[in-house]
């Protein structure tokens, strides 16, 4: 084999043909699993090159870090001796998958650049999707000619005028019935609209967390369900300087290995051997390797440093009995919209921490590699500092027992934001377990975090902005907990800022946060408040675990077929105005387990059934649970249960949440004083006349 390296545009520049032999598969690539995170990567380049530009202007080129590299793959290329006339060819033993994307990427960039009427890029991209010719056969002039079942639609991809013609040629819906677009069609649809997207400063990127909705999948939806595909299209003027960055990052920053077979080279044996059945390597695999060889070249005791340091990763204890391998690593976990295995997921949290730098989980292992050969490393050292952040690592992702650590890792799992992880490992390392420094952090940041989930603010952009945390605190001389804070307080952009008391107020008394909310998120942020009204005496603050909660509304969803819950004469306004109160903080609890379903839908005061026989409403119900926040309903005078108790309710709850999620998050928060203000007492801190009985210790 002879292996050479090029670029996107380097693949494509001379007048060559890419043949996809007979017996490869069609085109198999989807838009979820390979395009858009294609996409993605490409863009993260393009990106990362105007920011350098933007940089160079006020530093100079000379201090800039080259642009790290996307490594995109390989292909393996057999040369095919052409007849006369026709184009000298290759055949694509491995990697047709790959070369057919990058086809169509450039000649949706060519089309979408000709949309928006630049005079000189579509002339360069022409001669990236067009080889000059002329030929004695058409087909030649296509850079990549596919298997037999995608031959006419990439034909027709290459020969139509307009995207309206290809959306018209392959619809997505006959009437009512639902029709599969060829996947060579879907990806060509989603690289125009995205290449016309960022030519037109419109951001269509995902952000990284699990729930943003994305304009990315809101295209794809288009491409699968509508035959228009048109009204994603942006109005917005074009910008050179985007088409220049996407152009040069194919040009010079998205990298394809090229391993040309000698005469020697078997290529049927070598597709197999390509494409035996075996599990790809994980980032962690390919760094254990590096690590290990480096061991091995400096002389170390590799088998010795292994046992002592990296086995755990990999199996379970000695002595235990069954499957040794370690399956808590294997165990997938979600980071933003996707998931992978936790030990992938620990290694790019751990990258980040050590790098300092963003980087994207498929690029793990390139960014560890660049970090570790910036300078010298004491490989021992470094082995230790990678077990003491696995430990910490797990702490957070599989938060075990009770204390104020294990509360935070519940937290942050509930509001879903895993994008905090790299300063979690560094706070954790720079400051000592159970230390006031540590708790006054992670209270600010449960207070950052909890506060702009409930104010229904952005998460995007929160790797950015975590990266600034990160920054500040490992570049702290001291106190790198009020590094932490001045950063947090210093935000002003709306995707950064720290709500105030009254954003925080008048979202947690008006916001309908069941439905706004996940109710995953809204459980979690209620057991946080149960927990911190418990305190840390002995078996007071065991809190069930969220799996163990339920959130029950009060007044029940179904309160319209409910004869206690109506109103004479209510307004369509009243109606609607209860539809959102009932949704609320106010008129939100928790339980361990259930109500039955006629005690959950009945009443709220106990009654009599038509035998006469009394019947215990929800407010005794609730009055039985064991939860201190329940401990509201059993208040003397409490009658009736509408608009006015749920609002009331609503501020005693915000009352307690100020407490545990101040701003800053100063002093202690006594567990006495949030208590008083889920179990209803009065502003003095007196406690209203229950007919509740509280378990002891709890106040």
């Amino acid at each position: 084999m002879q292996p050479s390296k090029t670029t996107v545009t380097g693949l494509f520049n001379s007048p060559y043909q890419y043949q996809i032999p007979i017996f490869q598969r069609g085109y198999v690539w989807t838009l979820e699993k390979q395009v858009v995170p294609l996409w993605a990567d490409i863009q993260d380049r393009a990106d990362a090159r105007l920011e350098r530009d933007q940089a160079q202007q006020s530093v100079g080129a000379a201090a800039l870090k080259p642009l790290q590299k996307h490594f995109l793959g390989s292909l393996v290329l057999t040369p095919v001796t052409p007849p006369f006339g026709r184009v000298p060819a290759y055949e694509v033993i491995d990697g047709q998958q790959r070369s057919t994307t990058l086809q169509l990427l450039l000649l949706a960039f060519r089309d979408a650049a000709q949309r928006v009427g630049d005079s000189q890029l579509p002339k360069m991209l022409d001669t990236l999707v067009r080889n000059p010719g002329p030929y004695t056969v058409d087909t030649d002039y296509h850079k990549v000619w596919p298997t037999e079942a995608g031959q006419d639609e990439m034909r027709f991809l290459y020969e139509a005028q307009k995207i309206e013609d290809i959306c018209a040629e392959y619809p997505a819906r006959a009437g009512r019935k639902k029709i599969e677009r060829p996947l060579l069609v879907q990806t060509y649809l989603y690289f125009y609209f995205a290449c016309l997207a960022y030519l037109q400063s419109v951001d269509l990127a995902g952000t990284g967390e699990a729930d943003e909705h994305t304009p990315s999948d809101e295209l794809v939806k288009r491409i699968r369900s509508g035959n228009d595909v048109m009204p994603l299209e942006a109005t917005t003027a074009f910008d050179p300087k985007r088409a220049q960055a996407l152009y040069m990052a194919l040009a010079e920053n998205v990298q394809i290995m090229t391993l040309q077979l000698e005469a020697e080279d078997d290529p049927q044996v070598i597709f197999e051997t390509l494409n035996a059945r075996g599990e790809p390597l994980l980032a962690s695999d390919l760094i254990r390797n590096f690590v290990f060889l480096e061991a091995a070249r400096a002389g170390k005791p590799v088998s010795t440093l292994y046992a002592k340091f990296w086995s755990p990763f990999d199996v379970v204890p000695a002595g235990s009995k069954g499957v040794t391998s370690n399956r808590y690593w294997a165990e997938k976990e979600r980071q933003g919209r996707l998931t992978y295995p936790r030990i992938d997921l620990f290694f790019y949290s751990y990258t980040v921490l050590r790098s300092r730098e963003t980087t994207l989980v498929g690029h793990v292992f390139e960014a560890f590699k660049t970090w570790w050969q910036k300078e010298p490393r004491e490989l021992e050292q470094e082995l230790k500092r990678i077990v003491t952040a696995g430990n910490h690592f797990k702490e957070l992702v599989s938060p075990d027992g009770t204390g104020y650590l294990a509360e935070f890792a519940r937290l942050v799992k509930a509001l879903d934001v895993g994008t905090i992880t790299p300063v979690y490992l560094a706070l954790r390392e720079r400051l000592a377990d159970d230390s006031q420094e540590l708790r006054q952090a992670l209270s600010d940041l449960a207070s950052y975090l909890t506060r702009r989930s409930v104010c229904n603010m952005t998460t995007k952009g929160y790797n950015r902005f975590f990266m600034r945390l990160l920054q500040a605190v490992v570049a702290a001389q001291s106190e790198p907990h009020l590094a932490l804070r001045k950063v947090l307080l210093a935000a002003t952009a709306d995707s950064e800022l720290w709500p105030s008391d009254e954003a925080f107020r008048a979202q947690w008394l008006h916001r309908p946060v069941y439905l706004a909310m996940k109710p995953a998120r809204v459980c979690g942020i209620l057991r946080a408040l149960e927990y911190a009204a418990r305190g840390t005496m002995q078996g007071s603050n065991h809190v069930p675990v969220q799996s163990a909660l339920t959130v029950e509304h009060v007044m029940p969803q179904s309160w319209t077929v409910v004869p206690s819950y109506q109103l004479d004469g209510m307004t369509d306004d009243q109606r609607a105005a209860r539809d959102i109160a009932i949704h609320g903080f106010g008129n939100l609890t928790l339980l361990t387990q259930p109500l039955n379903s006629s005690v959950s839908n009945g009443p709220f005061n106990d009654w009599q059934d038509p035998s006469g026989q009394a019947v215990e409403g929800k407010r005794s119900k609730l009055g039985q649970s064991a939860l201190l926040m329940n401990t509201y309903f059993g208040q003397k005078g409490l009658d009736n249960w509408g608009e006015e108790t749920i609002a009331a309710r609503a501020d005693a709850l915000y009352d307690a949440a100020t407490l545990v999620w101040s701003r800053p998050a100063s002093g202690a928060v006594t567990p006495t004083a949030v208590a008083r203000k889920l179990s209803g007492c009065d502003t003095k801190g007196q406690q209203v006349e229950s007919t509740h009985t509280v378990p002891a210790g709890h106040h």
